[in-house]
């Protein structure tokens, strides 16, 4: 019996050995893997991580684009007369009201027409002062019919002159009652100044045709995006869009493509219009962006954060959770990208857990 106990005893013994051999090979195993890392516990604080799964597949074609001016709320501001710029009350970049007063200009055709129109008022009063005498004479039988009537046409003509003179006066934005022969450029609808060209002191000739102010709502920006000669029949009117401002690469905004152009430019793009809300003025024409048109390629594939590839030797890899701090550096093979997620045709399964956030400090260890 005791012999029997020993036996057993020596058996377990050697699975005990056996076992503790074999773990220790497994450790010295890990050790050397140059594929497997170990974190320490303040390690993995630094990291996150993410959980690969199924997904319908999708793709981005990125497009280089520019923000710009809403064209359906801009006004550019003429002078409709000449003069000399008296003073300038908007800078650019101002925000400024309808009917606020950009500029005054000293104008001789205001002074002309307002001149005229003194001229039009007197000779309207002597029209109406003989009018009143004819039918006074015409009552005693002194005017004739043909008297009387040449008395009325007087009047009338004189009231048309004066009407005609004070259509001018309004054409112009001049009060009938103003009499400095200043004229005022007006904004016609209320937004910001984005272009300027004007100065006190300049003169401006009746005949220019430059814009002296662009006014534009920035409530609404176009982002113009080029779609190069490849890209066209996978780009679409009504696709989805994200667009990521070069100077704010954290803030994204979802549009989609409105309209787009039917000839090439001399780049061989094509320019895609997306109208975009921008209620807090980040937006500002001018600024480049990054524009991903979103493609669904209509199957589905196993895919993880972006942030959790890591390209190394013309190659691409995820780190893998093995278990007790420990990840694998695996090779994977990319289907297709968007601007945030990866799919993985192969290397990696449904499931499986990998690194997100300090991928690439893992990968580095």
């Amino acid at each position: 019996m005791l012999r029997k106990s020993y036996y057993l005893l020596f058996i377990i013994s050697i699975f005990l050995l056996a076992g503790c051999k074999r773990e220790q090979q497994e450790t010295a195993s890990d050790e050397t893997n140059p594929n497997i890392v170990q974190l320490s516990a303040e390690q993995m604080k630094q990291i996150t991580l993410d959980t690969a799964k199924v997904d319908e597949e999708k793709t981005d074609i990125i497009l280089s684009s520019r923000v710009s001016f809403d064209r359906d709320n801009l006004a550019q501001v003429y002078a409709l007369a000449g003069g000399n710029v008296l003073k300038v009350n908007a800078s650019l970049g101002d925000y400024v009201k309808k009917g606020q007063v950009l500029a005054v200009l000293r104008s001789g055709d205001i002074g002309d027409y307002e001149g005229q129109y003194d001229v039009a008022q007197a000779q309207l009063r002597t029209a109406k002062r003989n009018l009143d005498i004819a039918q006074q004479l015409y009552q005693t039988k002194v005017y004739s019919d043909k008297d009387i009537m040449q008395a009325q046409n007087d009047y009338k003509a004189a009231q048309d002159n004066l009407n005609k003179v004070a259509t001018y006066l309004k054409t112009f934005g001049v009060s009938d009652s103003d009499k400095n022969a200043e004229y005022r450029i007006i904004s016609p609808i209320e937004g910001y100044v984005v272009a300027k060209s004007i100065s006190e002191g300049i003169n401006i000739r009746p005949d220019n045709t430059n814009a002296l102010f662009t006014v534009s709502s920035l409530e609404t920006v176009w982002v113009l995006a080029s779609i190069y000669e490849n890209d066209i029949p996978q780009v679409n009117v009504n696709d989805p869009v994200n667009i990521v401002p070069f100077a704010y690469p954290d803030k994204s905004y979802k549009g989609t493509i409105s309209k787009i152009g039917n000839v090439l430019d001399s780049t061989s793009t094509l320019e895609a219009r997306i109208v975009l809300d921008n209620p807090d003025g980040i937006l500002k024409p001018g600024m480049f962006c990054t524009a991903a048109v979103h493609v669904d390629k209509h199957k589905q594939a196993v895919s993880v954060s972006k942030e959790a590839l890591v390209f190394d030797d013309n190659s691409f890899y995820v780190l893998v959770a093995k278990g007790n701090n420990t990840f694998e550096k695996r090779l994977v093979t990319v289907e297709g990208n968007t601007l945030q997620q990866t799919y993985l045709s192969q290397g990696i399964k449904a499931g499986e857990v990998v690194v997100k956030h300090g991928s690439l400090y893992v990968f580095g260890q």
